[in-house]
């Protein structure tokens, strides 16, 4: 697995829009935010479209995308936003276009569709964080300075995490392999396709927001029936909030149970409370880097090579 060269003070970033479309407020604090990191951000034409609810057409999305990797003086890829799109061009990316030009590609949510499938079919670590569109300048310190670490270097050892928010655990044991994963919803949309997420051997990160606990379940269950957790060598589980009950008849069931119901019979290593998803702090991390997990420890390690 390559490491993309790291970044540098001065190094022209890319803009784009894979997903949602933005606002002039959002495309202002991403250049904000960007700047604030000693980057140049470069904006592209797709930040300034919009198509429904995504940032331009799939024609207009694609491009961007491929435009951003082969100009190379270009060092980075930032997308601005998640949302909904994506999945809508993953058919079309050229894969062999990003492998040549590797570089850091920054964003999660939506984005995480293009995260394990660059890191799958193009071999190269990418970055889970949170977007420039929030503005940078007015987030937390620890936000702030997961990226620019990730960013700017690789920081072996043990992940940095804000005292007030410990890992947890639901299962014993200790676990390595590379990372994958990412928004629960956007890893179940890939099974059945060529797209689909494969967690042989690996760490697999989940976290999701806004959802209800039953399609919680239906998700986790589904990923439970295409033997991702079985081939899984461990489980990482990021904060799943503001999940409600749509349907008031039913008791409420706590989305712990659901994974302790589906997946710990698997009987794979299982840390809880990894800040990395649609929360603040965000922890930023490497997708597709080799990565231990000790959940009797409660400690997440990332390493090179």
């Amino acid at each position: 697995m390559i490491h993309p060269e790291f970044l540098k003070p001065g190094d022209r970033v890319a803009l784009i829009a894979p997903a949602s479309c933005v606002t002039p407020k959002e495309i202002d604090n991403a250049l904000r935010s960007v700047r604030f990191l000693g980057l140049e951000p470069v904006p592209f034409p797709g930040l300034h479209q919009s198509h429904g609810y995504m940032a331009g057409s799939d024609e207009v999305r694609l491009k961007d995308l491929h435009d951003a990797f082969a100009d190379d003086t270009i060092r980075g890829v930032f997308c601005i936003r998640g949302g909904f799109g994506c999945g809508r061009i993953l058919d079309r990316v050229d894969f062999d276009l990003i492998a040549k030009h590797p570089k850091a590609f920054l964003g999660f949510s939506d984005v995480v569709l293009l995260h394990f499938n660059i890191n799958q079919k193009c071999g190269f670590t990418t970055i889970h964080g949170a977007m420039p569109n929030i503005d940078w300048t007015k987030r937390d310190p620890w936000t702030v300075d997961s990226i620019r670490r990730w960013v700017f270097g690789f920081p072996e050892g043990p992940a940095v995490l804000p005292p007030e928010e410990p890992l947890g655990a639901l299962n014993g044991g200790a676990a390595e392999g590379r990372t994958t994963g990412g928004n629960l919803s956007l890893v179940v949309s890939t099974l059945g396709s060529p797209w689909e997420i494969d967690t042989k051997d690996k760490i697999l990160y989940l976290e999701d927001y806004s959802e209800t606990d039953y399609s919680i379940d239906r998700m986790i269950t589904a990923l439970s029936l295409a033997g991702k957790f079985r081939d899984a060598a461990g489980v990482i589980l990021g904060p799943f909030l503001d999940i409600s009950r749509e349907e008031p008849r039913l008791p409420e069931y706590a989305v712990e149970n659901i994974f302790r119901e589906v997946i710990l019979p698997w009987g794979k290593p299982v840390i809880t409370n990894y800040r990395a998803g649609h929360t603040y702090p965000h922890m930023a991390f490497p997708m597709g880097a080799r990565c231990r997990i000790d959940a009797d420890n409660r400690t997440i390690e990332f390493y090179k090579g």
